[in-house]
């Protein structure tokens, strides 16, 4: 249960007239006066942060200006997953509608890896660059930064990774974690980090009396922004909130044929964008390129201009992506036996596992699924040639980039943050990394971080449930990393009318619940089985989301199942399950 704060909630009350449940909501988010909440209910562009509070942001404009005016030849190096690719196409747009042709380079996961590369920085060298933007990014990248200088290529760095103690020798270096950075909003994805820097170059280009007559509508392309940052799973509050808020309604009306074919595609043509849709429909098929072959196919999806060939761009990932599942759920599989056969029921406080037959694009997701089921920190790495790659996913409770710097003495290359990270290593070396991870992860975990539980927002009676509490209810989203879907729990309840079971194997399961004279409608998804190991007049403590359910222009209120107990007199922990965050996943 969320800790009551009776007095703050009170206050809340009486200063903004809401109900006292979406209070309860309001204050269990940190929000605790009416300026908080009005701001957070009612997210405005005018109060995005200034792009110049950047840390370097003066420098990349000064340049960029330069480059304008002197027509230097300017390329962008994006990273080839959503982030990259839509900070890519994000930059590729600007340029584009100001008139000018500017090429990009993403490498191929396989055969060159994460990051800037030397043979890279002589290919653009060769094609006469003079100006390198990079997208999601960089950060590491000294060698190659340094190589490029010596090859006569200025580079901005755009990237949103925690810095290594080195920094790149760069003309300028835009990242919110840098230790000179006072910028506020220290959750920038890389697309965000993008869109601060075209704001403020748009900025720059009216001062200086330059493109006056074509300077792009940056609002119009919130879209590209909201798609990354949900997909990398950012927290969706203060700044990240306003821009996601009002990229999803860019995603409705967009005029980009790119991503109306991928909503198409998706089946989510004419239906309200929420970060539901962005983070499982629309971001698995932009992210499944980069996984298994080339991102460039996504880059031109998102920068297309022919409905024609969107349409066909957008079949081709749709059809890639479908490959990718295959392949997800065949790796998934394995790594669920190998877990059985090498730790029997309870694993340890950490997963490190390598095979050669697992994909190296798959591995991060799979890992994410396994994180999630075991809770526990994971890491999945593919075998080739006597090199072990892969990624990592995290639980709350365990930072997984210390993790890999207590064990840095094992790897040859690594990156990410407290939930994600990467690494490159000799495979020689993987049991050493194995032993050494897990016991460092032993060392800080305590045995209640390995046990998932469900956070409640508050306990209710299903009579307080009404139509008008969802609709006020809504005005929290849009849902994500930092602004989880509220969770409620009601005690006492008893299922009051027969179990129908849904879904081509019957996982799913409909019902009601009664509780005193209030009778709701329960959707269960994936707990057909366990909704049917009750007796029908057992009494039962339900955790659940409220939905606004439609029907042929019809509204009712629907319960959506998060768990169910038998009735306990006094309140406790819900039980093994997780909370309500939505995440941008993989099950499309």
């Amino acid at each position: 249960m969320a800790p009551e704060d009776a007095a703050t909630q009170q206050t809340l009350i009486a200063s903004t007239g809401l109900s006292p449940l979406l209070c309860q909501l309001l204050v269990n988010r940190g929000l605790t006066d009416a300026e908080q909440a009005q701001a957070f209910l009612r997210p405005s562009l005018y109060d995005l942060e200034d792009p110049y509070r950047l840390y370097g942001m003066d420098r990349a404009i000064d340049r960029l200006l330069q480059a304008l005016r002197n027509q230097d030849a300017i390329a962008v190096y994006g990273d080839y997953d959503v982030d990259g690719v839509t900070g890519t196409a994000l930059l590729l747009t600007f340029f584009r509608e100001l008139g000018l042709h500017v090429p990009y380079y993403i490498p191929e996961r396989s055969s060159e890896g994460y990051g800037l590369n030397v043979a890279a920085m002589h290919q653009l060298a060769s094609q006469g660059i003079r100006l390198l933007i990079t997208v999601d990014c960089g950060i590491t990248a000294v060698e190659e930064v340094a190589v490029a200088r010596q090859l006569g290529i200025d580079t901005i760095i755009t990237d949103h990774h925690q810095p290594p103690e080195c920094l790149p020798d760069a003309l300028a270096l835009l990242n919110p974690h840098q230790l000179a950075c006072s910028y506020p909003n220290k959750n920038l994805c890389g697309v965000g980090v993008v869109f601060k820097l075209i704001t403020a170059l748009r900025a720059a280009c009216r001062e200086a009396q330059l493109f006056t007559d074509r300077l792009p509508n940056l609002k119009r392309h919130l879209d590209l922004v909201t798609l990354g940052t949900i997909a990398d799973v950012t927290p969706i509050r203060d700044e990240n909130r306003i821009i996601v808020a009002h990229g999803l309604r860019e995603i409705e009306r967009t005029r980009k044929p790119g991503l109306q074919a991928l909503r198409r595609v998706s089946q989510r043509e004419g239906k309200p964008a929420d970060a539901g849709e962005v983070g499982f429909q629309l971001a698995p098929r932009i992210n499944a390129t980069g996984r298994l072959g080339s991102a460039a196919q996504s880059v031109a999806l998102l920068t297309a201009l022919d409905p024609h060939e969107a349409h066909e761009l957008a079949q081709a990932l749709d059809r890639v992506n479908q490959e990718r599942r295959n392949m997800q759920r065949a790796i998934e599989d394995a790594v669920h036996e190998r877990i059985t056969r090498q730790y029997g029921p309870e694993p340890p406080a950490a997963i490190v596992l390598g095979d050669p037959s697992w994909h190296h694009g798959i591995v991060g997701i799979v890992a994410a699924r396994i994180a999630e089921k075991y809770h526990r920190p994971t890491f999945l790495l593919q075998i080739e040639d006597g090199v072990a790659r892969g990624s990592g996913r995290s639980i709350p409770a365990f930072d997984l980039y210390q993790g890999l710097q207590h064990c840095a003495q094992w790897l040859q290359r690594y990156g990410g943050h407290k939930y994600a990270a990467g690494l490159t290593m000799d495979a020689a070396q993987l049991p050493y990394l194995q032993e050494h991870f897990v016991r460092y992860a032993d060392d800080v975990l305590a045995p209640s971080d390995l046990e998932p539980t469900l956070a409640l927002d508050a306990i209710v009676p299903l009579q307080d449930i009404t139509l008008g509490f969802i609709e006020q209810m809504e005005a929290l989203a849009p849902y994500g990393a930092g602004n989880p879907t509220p969770v409620l729990g009601a005690y006492d309840v008893r299922i009051a009318s027969t179990i129908r079971r849904l879904g081509q194997q019957g996982q799913h399961a409909k019902f009601q619940v009664r509780q005193e004279t209030t009778k709701l409608e329960v959707i269960a998804f994936q707990q057909a089985d366990h909704v049917q190991s009750f007796a029908p007049d057992m009494s039962l403590d339900i955790a659940f989301t409220p939905i606004l359910n439609t029907w042929q222009g019809r509204y009712s209120v629907e319960l959506q199942l998060r768990a169910l107990r038998p009735h306990r007199s006094q309140p406790g922990p819900m039980g093994n399950h997780k909370g309500g965050e939505i995440k941008a996943g993989e099950k499309n």
